[in-house]
This record gives C-alpha cells, sequence and structure tokens, in this order.
C-alpha cells in the first residue's frame, strides 16, 4: 500500500496539505495499489497508524509526510505545543516496510539531515528537499495556487527565506522546482565528537573564555556546596570544573567515549565529579537526586520529549534545567543596535583570547568537525524558542548574544516539576 499523511494545525498554510495530499494520491492510485491518506496532528496519531497496518498485516510500498518540518525533521501539534519525533524515538518505532520501499518528505530542509538519517534507520531509499518548499499549481516549476479543488503541489524552490529578496522574485518569475535528493541506506558516516576530541579540548581550557554564556549562567547556579549537577553533553568538562566549589556531587554526561577522557583528564584533582557515556536520552541517575541540570551548547543535539520525562524523573522537587545553545536565525533590523554591540564586543574578544581563537580555527576548519556538523545541524530558532516555552508556561527565552545569521539562547525552567506535561506523547 501507499501511506501519506499530512498536518493541518501547525504553523501556517494548513489548508493546502489536504489538497496536496489529495493530488498525490490521485497519481499514486494510478498503479492500481491501495492509497491511504489520513491527517495526523500528533505522534500519537502516527504511530496509531503505523500499528494498525501491522495489525492488518499489510506493508508500505510507499510513505509520503507533507506539512513542516524543522531541521530534525517533521512537525507535529500546533505552535503552541509542537512535536517533534527525536532520533531516539524514530528508532523506537516499527514501520511495516515492504523490501525495497520509499520515503517521500516534502517538506521543509528535509534532505540536510532528516531524509539521510531516515534511509539508513529503515533501510528505505528516502527523499527531501535542501531549500524551504512553497506551494504551487505546477510540480515543475513556481506557478501561483488557482485555489478551489484544482491539483496542488509542495515543491522545493528558491525563496525569501533562503535567498532573502532576490530568491523571492526569481520565485515568483516561476523557478524551476528543486529536484528531490535521493538517499540510499548505507551511510554509516561517525557523526560524534570522537574524531576531533583533542581539538575540541584545546579550545575549551576555560569555559569563561564563552563570556555571555558564563556570565548568564552565573547568575543563574546559586552558590550552594551542597547541591548536585549534573552537565548533559558535557564535552571535555571545562564547565564542571569551573563550578566545582558549588557542588557536592558533579556528573558530566556525554555520547563521546573520547571526549570524555579529556573531561576525566581536566576533572582529576576533582574527585566530586564523575563521568558517564550515554548512548540514548536514559540518564543513568537515581530518582529525584539532582538539583540543577544543565545543557550548554549541546541542547540541539539531545532528544527533547524523552529527555525531559528522564529530567522529570531525576530532579528534586524544585530543581530546574538550564539551557544555553545557539540556534539559527538571520538578525531582523530591529536587532542591529544589539548586534553592533556583539561585534565590537567580539572585537575585543579576540583580542583578550588569542590563544582560544587559534585553537577554535584549527577546530572548525578540520573536516571530521565539518562532518559532524552536517549531520547535527543547528536548529532554528523558533523550534527552540517554541518548544521551551510551551512546556513551561511563563518561563520566556532569553537572547543573550546576537550575530548576522545566529544568535544564543538562554532558558530557565524555574521548577521543573511545573512542566506542561498533559500532551507528551512520549514513551
Amino acid at each position: 500500500m501507499h501511506l501519506i499523511v499530512y498536518t493541518t494545525k501547525y504553523r501556517t498554510g494548513g489548508d493546502k496539505f489536504p489538497r496536496i495530499a489529495a493530488t498525490r494520491a490521485k497519481e499514486l492510485e494510478a498503479d492500481g495499489k491501495e492509497v491511504l491518506c489520513k491527517a495526523i496532528e500528533s505522534k500519537k496519531d502516527l504511530k496509531a497508524i503505523f500499528h494498525s497496518i501491522r495489525q492488518e498485516g499489510k506493508t508500505i510500498e510507499s510513505f509520503h509526510f507533507i506539512g513542516h518540518s524543522g531541521m530534525y525533521g517533521p512537525m507535529y501539534g500546533t505552535m503552541e505545543f509542537p512535536e517533534q519525533f527525536s532520533p531516539y524515538e524514530w528508532k523506537q518505532l516499527e514501520i511495516p516496510f515492504e523490501e525495497n520501499a520509499e520515503a517521500y518528505f516534502l517538506c521543509c530542509r528535509s534532505a540536510r539531515w532528516f531524509a539521510n538519517f531516515f534511509a539508513n534507520t529503515f533501510n528505505v531509499t528516502t527523499y527531501g528537499y535542501h531549500w524551504y518548499t512553497t506551494f504551487s499549481s505546477s510540480p515543475k516549476h513556481f506557478k501561483t495556487d488557482k485555489g478551489g479543488d484544482s491539483p496542488l503541489y509542495a515543491i522545493g524552490c528558491v525563496g525569501k527565506k533562503s535567498h532573502g529578496y532576490l530568491g523571492s522574485i526569481k520565485k515568483y518569475l516561476g523557478a524551476e522546482a528543486e529536484e528531490l535528493k535521493q538517499f540510499a541506506p548505507g551511510d554509516n558516516t561517525d557523526t560524534s565528537y570522537d574524531k576531533v576530541a583533542e581539538l575540541y579540548d584545546a579550545v575549551f581550557q576555560d569555559i569563561k573564555v564563552r563570556e555571555d554564556e558564563w556570565a548568564w549562567l552565573d547568575q543563574h547556579i546559586p552558590h550552594n556546596p551542597e547541591q548536585t549537577i549534573i552537565d548533559i553533553g558535557c564535552g571535555n568538562g571545562a564547565l564542571l570544573k569551573e563550578l566545582s566549589a558549588r557542588m557536592k556531587k558533579g556528573i558530566g554526561l556525554d555520547r563521546s567515549a573520547s571526549i570524555l577522557k579529556q573531561a576525566e583528564k581536566m576533572n582529576q584533582d576533582n574527585p566530586h565529579i564523575e563521568f558517564k557515556q550515554i548512548t540514548s536520552p536514559i540518564l543513568p541517575l537515581e530518582d529525584a537526586s539532582v538539583d540543577i541540570a544543565i545543557s550548554m551548547l549541546s541542547f540541539r543535539y539531545l532528544d527533547w520529549d524523552p529527555l525531559m520525562n528522564e529530567l522529570k524523573r531525576v530532579l528534586k522537587p524544585g530543581g530546574k534545567f538550564l539551557v544555553v545553545d545557539m540556534v539559527a536565525v538571520p538578525a531582523k533590523l530591529k536587532h542591529y543596535p544589539s548586534l553592533l554591540t556583539s561585534k565590537f564586543k567580539h572585537y575585543k574578544h579576540r583580542k583578550k583570547y588569542p590563544d582560544y581563537y587559534t585553537a577554535l580555527q584549527k577546530l572548525v576548519k578540520h573536516p571530521d568537525w565539518q562532518t559532524m556538523l552536517k549531520y547535527n545541524p543547528i536548529r532554528a530558532e523558533h523550534e527552540m524558542l517554541w518548544y521551551l516555552e510551551s512546556r513551561f508556561e511563563g518561563r520566556k527565552v532569553e537572547k543573550i548574544n546576537i550575530g548576522y545569521h545566529s544568535s544564543v539562547l538562554a532558558f530557565d525552567t524555574g521548577d521543573f516539576h511545573k512542566i506542561n506535561a498533559l500532551e507528551l506523547s512520549y514513551p
């Protein structure tokens, strides 16, 4: 059978997706096989469809997702409470694919990282778009929607978001549709920090070199020598070393075995700090054993919903989670005064920390670092902002550093146990 799923509520354009799905269904019905076309508004909806197909003993020849997506794949729910399967959650799903099945993700930027990940996770040839998608009455080039019940397509295309105003002009002059990018199973690229552990360690010998991030954390972490702090995505352990006097116990967690060796070396004089490797969002900690959890420049890589469930388990009543991370977002005109201030601070920063910038250049130019970034893309600002603020009602994300194409966000959950978990669909 062919399975088509689409969203209607998440973000704008939801009224267009049923028409795109209907157009796709008519094309697939031509081969005489069953076509199932369903609206899905949550992760639970999609899991239920896969379960029903398995129960009926059927298999999927082609899977088609039509809707919005972020850098880590399809989005569900609404802007007020967005949902997204994490990599870990995808790997737990049982999708009844036929042999030689195919998957199509007709959504923004699905070829940047997700399509390749999906191909290798489910052993199916997968297709996606590199650029943002748009609605078009032609599948070959951009053509304004005719409305009504006329055929409608989601095509990848140059536009304002990807190419600025010039891209927008090209689009409305009838730009050609982007050819779907194809990914076959078999790419087992190492996406961890293992190969760049020593280079990374050389950059962050002193975590305070990240002045804006450190200043924010310094304000939000109490000076309490009796507390337990965990650092999720701890890297070389530089942050825990700096916080060593503020804790009775510190635990650094990371996926990379090589970088944890650097962390242990850096903290060899801090017996109250230990490090553990994790390969899933399961935290190797006892219930209600942690006062503060931190994720500094690592939240983008983590499995958000599963992690939130685990943090709710391990944090003590009143415990909190601190997030500091970089996101992709172009600076707006209103941000230019702050941007100019940040650029001036950056110039002074380069003069103040020459060794840091020398080591940083060696790291970012290394081919293994470039590969790691390719398979661990930076999140868009709205993905992180909507997610965090929807889970912790009344708490606001702060923007602590602004660049031309990226910014640094910071978020303090306050009492973590006030998390709005009513709609969490994992596990």
